[in-house]
Parts: structure tokens; C-alpha cells; sequence
């Protein structure tokens, strides 16, 4: 670099502020791109390590159901509260439109069906939200379930979400579920009715 730097003053002395400019970008215009691009790379990494990805302590989705994100917030600030989690460590979902054998719905893609599965065969979901028909279609499908279940109409989130009576919703939780803790908070936290 001190060398460079020489080589610019030494060629630049006799040159005006404008020109000197223009000879710097000309000649070195790749030097300083490459340089903005190192730069970058530090400053990503940096961010990357202090402030990047947050590890989620409690991962719930609600399959089926409206989307709507404000409530997904909501439930996320609530839950938080009560548990004394920080809110931005907690993930509550309801981007899962899934269609599968026996309710097949319209305009739904392929990807809610497969980031679903992914999603749980890598132990992210700790809590579903989801009709009873997904919950025996996934038990069709070798899913494994913790004992522990609860109907919609039982829980504080009665209010909140839709149930149907002639396919009622439940509130299951994964047996690899990663935050087994987190998911005991859960259940307390739906079954308290304050």
C-alpha cells in the first residue's frame, strides 16, 4: 500500500486536485474496487458474528389459518412476556397454506408443504398449530407427536385463531422438538387463562 501511495504522489506532483483524481481512477480503479470489496467482506463478517442470525428458543407454526403477521407478532410480544424470553428469539408462523389427501385447497404451492417438513425433520418446530385432519394426515406419515395435546377451544388462543367444529384445531408438539422447556412455558402460557 505505501508503495502504491508513493507511486500515485510521485506521478501526481505536478498535476492538479481534478487530474490527480482522474489519474487515480484510470490507472487504480481496480485496486479501490477491490479494496471496497475486502472491506465489505470485514464489515459482513463482523456483522455476521456480533449481530447475525439469533439462535430461536421457541419455534411454533400455525398451519392453515389466516396469515397475518401482526398477530403472529402479537402472540410472539405476549408469549415473550410471559415466559421472559426475548421476543426476537421467539418465531410464531402462519406462512404454512398446506394442502394434502383430503383437503386440497386453491392456489396453494408446493413450498408451505415442503419448508413444513423440513422444518420438523430438523427438530425447528417446537409447537404446531394445525387441523385435526394435517394432524392425522401426519401421523399417516410417520410423524412423531409428544403425549401432550391440546383442542383450540381449550386454550386462550380460542379467541384469537379460527376452529371448525366438523375439523377442530390442535396445538401439538413434536417429539424431537429442540426447547422441551420452552414448549412446558408454552402450554402454561395457553392454558393460563389470564
Amino acid at each position: 500500500m505505501r508503495k502504491w501511495i508513493r507511486d500515485i504522489r510521485e506521478k501526481t506532483k505536478d498535476m492538479n486536485r481534478e487530474q490527480a483524481i482522474e489519474y487515480v481512477c484510470n490507472y487504480y480503479w481496480y485496486h479501490i474496487l477491490i479494496g471496497c470489496i475486502l472491506l465489505g467482506l470485514v464489515l459482513l463478517l463482523i456483522y455476521h458474528i456480533g449481530w447475525g442470525k439469533t439462535e430461536k428458543e421457541f419455534s411454533c407454526v400455525i398451519v392453515n389459518q389466516e396469515i397475518d403477521f401482526k398477530r403472529d407478532s402479537m402472540l410472539s410480544e405476549a408469549f415473550s412476556e410471559y415466559a421472559g424470553l426475548d421476543e426476537r428469539k421467539i418465531s410464531i408462523d402462519s406462512d404454512y397454506q398446506i394442502s394434502y389427501t383430503g383437503k386440497e385447497l386453491e392456489g396453494i404451492n408446493e413450498s408451505s408443504y415442503e419448508k413444513f417438513f423440513f422444518n420438523w425433520s430438523a427438530g425447528e418446530i417446537d409447537a404446531m398449530i394445525m387441523p385435526e385432519s394435517f394432524y392425522e394426515y401426519c401421523l399417516l406419515q410417520n410423524g412423531e407427536f409428544a403425549e401432550e395435546r391440546f383442542c383450540l377451544k381449550d386454550t386462550r388462543l380460542k379467541d384469537i385463531l379460527r376452529d371448525e367444529s366438523e375439523d377442530p384445531v390442535l396445538i401439538v408438539f413434536p417429539k424431537q422438538a429442540k426447547h422441551k422447556d420452552n414448549c412446558g412455558l408454552f402450554i402454561e402460557y395457553i392454558k393460563n387463562s389470564r
